[in-house]
């Protein structure tokens, strides 16, 4: 196939090889030099794609989003050299995801990362060899198209054969030999909108591998590879959490990040932030942030003396935010209120963040309590990526801090999460058959268990022993589910999908006689668990250089439990105690005659149901409503009196009622934030 670049050449003038092979010489030096607060580059080695011995290393390993910066690019040769016209290919960290999705968010100074043609202008890179007498090329790849290859077992591999990805592609005409040393010049680059670690893959074409499977992305092996770090910066707000339900004079903490315009943690944020509740209490006034905080702090030890329903308010100069409502009761809460996100993807799949990612993100910025990756099941590309998923879930689980669950999506049918309680009990089921089929490898070790169809992967898991619990994604197709294990709905996500359509959706199955809770997720592919962005879409709107980027902001799942254990949020889902939200910590309480949301509930005969419903929102509510379906059909909802307040108190007795109905919660923000509880069943 003839390749098409974008490149032309680069040549090494002779005339500065002694000051190029001195700098080489000093790197270590330079490097040894960073202060704690950055992160230093290293070397990196990928014997099974570069050749024993050499190495690689990106210099700076840390910078900020946005702010234009110079790299370098260090390669050492090892003992095989390399041979001449062979080639070395190096993959921009925008692009080692699975299907190229090419989101502005992500892009190291445009959608085209690296230019080999104009000095003068941005992103432009040059090669040089310190071998006197050697003359290196350089040539920058096409695009190539969106999912050129789909679900290929070298889907990967053919894309970067054939140089899309703008893979950055450098040669020589000689041979090199052992020791020598490429350095490769970036410049004038604007590090990427979104901070995040970006992995940058570089290999020998000759010993890239026949399918994608033995790639380091596709065995977890992603911190073998050279990257860099981008870091937040410039605070617009602040993001302040609590736990929502306390009793009096009960400890509880404060989490407070300085967030920038991008949803990101700013790092670079310090001073003084002043802490303003609405209730007279021993209170700290203010609380310090300093340069080793990087922009986020938990304040322990606070309490409140009175009850009532409170909010915590924050501010810095012009910045500020105000925390999610506080419940606080004269008794001890049976029950306490927990937000998380049990939806979201990774390099390990489709998305574009490792797991770490997540697990920071989640707890130390966006404040969340539980949470869970749940890749797609058939894209593990082997028993080693899978182990690593599951030791770091482990590892990132601290009960009363943050809780994780193991979990994956079976996408096929329908989009379908499987849960489960420990590591030892975690099982990957998927077809075998499907993925042979398309020409994939056999497991070696075998780390799957075989599923012909929805109807046999939800079979196996209800026979399970184990712990075990499904919940829908918002496509699923409800063919073959059982709720017996099958407990919650995922009426929202971050993907553009019309609000109206998923909850008719839910109201549809709720019909046909499912006991479905209601949670919401993000389903992130691009940012991380509980990320704070806001319409990522309109935020970084469609152009002609990357795919549709239709997302919208995160949603957040709501649990009631005893405690912040997994076994507590296990048994809160269970009894489908939860409610989930588009992305605000709405804090909203339900029951019907004393009983929760969730709950199904037997009446006397001449009794007739009452509904309690108090809502603390995060900003005006403009509408309360009790939707209820009567046995026969769903009515329109009852619309219960709001007044110009982000709080609701009320409730309403269905004097109507005729022995059977569904009853469930739906609020709506005036800034279009919503909420939908789970609901209670009902029967004389």
């Amino acid at each position: 196939m003839q390749m098409n670049y974008k490149n032309r050449f680069c040549h090494c003038e002779k005339a500065s090889q002694v000051v190029i092979a001195l700098s080489f010489a000093l790197i270590s030096i330079l490097t040894s030099s960073c202060s704690d607060s950055q992160q230093k580059a290293t070397d990196k080695q990928l014997p099974e794609l570069l050749g024993a011995g050499t190495t690689i290393r990106i210099e700076p390993a840390e910078v900020w989003r946005e702010r234009p910066e110079d790299f370098t690019m260090t390669i050492m040769l090892g003992k095989a050299g390399l041979p001449a016209n062979e080639s070395i290919g190096i993959i921009n960290g925008s692009y080692i995801d699975r299907w190229k999705f090419d989101f502005p968010s992500h892009q190291w100074g445009s959608h085209v990362p690296w230019q080999a043609e104009d000095k003068s202008s941005a992103n432009f890179v040059s090669a040089m060899c310190s071998r006197k007498g050697v003359s290196l090329t350089l040539k920058v790849g096409e695009s190539g198209p969106l999912k050129p290859f789909v679900n290929t077992p070298n889907h990967f591999v053919r894309s970067v054969r054939e140089r899309f990805r703008y893979v950055l592609e450098l040669s020589s005409e000689k041979d090199l030999q052992e020791g020598d040393i490429i350095r490769i010049q970036w410049k004038q680059v604007s590090p990427p909108a979104y901070a995040m670690r970006y992995f940058f893959l570089p290999f020998q074409f000759s010993k890239l591998p026949d399918t994608d499977r033995d790639l380091p992305i596709r065995t977890g092996d992603f911190h073998n590879l050279p990257g860099i770090r981008v870091k937040g910066h410039s605070a617009e707000y602040l993001h302040v959490t609590c736990g929502p339900i306390h009793s009096i004079n009960e400890t509880f903490s404060l989490n407070i990040a300085a967030i920038d315009k991008y949803g990101n943690l700013a790092e670079d944020f310090t001073g003084t932030v002043r802490l303003i509740a609405d209730f007279d209490n021993n209170f700290p006034s203010s609380v310090e942030f300093f340069k080793e905080d990087r922009g986020c702090k938990l304040i322990d030890h606070l309490s409140i003396n009175e009850a009532g329903w409170y909010r915590i308010k924050a501010e810095s100069g012009s910045i500020s935010g105000r925390s999610n409502y506080l419940v606080v009761s004269n008794k001890e809460p049976k029950q306490r209120l927990y937000f998380g996100d049990m939806h979201t993807h990774t390099l390990d799949c489709d998305g574009t963040n490792d797991m770490l990612e997540h697990f920071f993100y989640a707890p130390k910025v966006a404040g969340l309590d539980f949470g869970s990756v749940s890749c797609h099941a058939e894209y593990f590309g082997c028993k080693k990526a899978w182990d690593r998923y599951l030791k770091e879930t482990s590892k990132a689980n601290k009960p009363g801090e943050f809780v994780t669950f193991y979990g994956y999506e079976w996408a096929q049918e329908g989009h379908t999460n499987a849960y489960f309680l420990s590591e030892e009990d975690a099982m990957l089921v998927f077809g075998e058959k499907r993925m042979r089929k398309k020409g994939y490898p056999e497991d070696n070790p075998q780390f799957r268990t075989g599923a012909g169809n929805e109807i046999e992967f939800m079979e196996i898991l209800g026979n399970l022993k184990q712990p075990v619990f499904t919940i829908a994604h918002v496509h699923s197709a409800y063919n073959n589910l059982n709720d017996t294990i099958h407990w919650l709905d995922e009426i929202y996500s971050c993907h553009k999908h019309d609000r109206k359509i998923r909850e008719n959706r839910l109201r549809e199955n709720l019909q046909k006689g499912l006991r479905l809770g209601v949670v919401a997720g993000s389903d992130m592919h691009r940012l991380t668990m509980g990320h704070l962005c806001k319409e990522p879409g309109l935020l970084w709107p469609v152009d002609s250089g990357c795919v549709t980027c239709q997302y919208q902001t995160a949603g957040l799942q709501a649990i009631f439990a005893s405690d912040l254990t997994r076994e507590d949020l296990y048994a809160g889902m269970k009894d489908r105690c939860t409610y989930g939200t588009s992305g605000a910590r709405i804090v909203l309480l339900f029951s019907c005659n004393e009983s929760p949301m969730g709950s199904n509930i037997r009446l006397p005969n001449n009794d007739s149901p009452t509904f309690n419903i108090e809502v603390g929102g995060t900003s005006e509510l403009s509408e309360v409503a009790l939707c209820r379906f009567d046995g026969e059909l769903w009515s329109e909802p009852i619309q219960l009196a709001v007044k110009e307040t982000e709080r609701y108190t009320g409730s309403w007795e269905d004097k109507e009622f005729k022995g059977t109905g569904i009853y469930y919660v739906r609020i709506t923000q005036k800034d279009g934030e919503q909420a939908w509880s789970s609901p209670v069943w009902i029967n004389k």
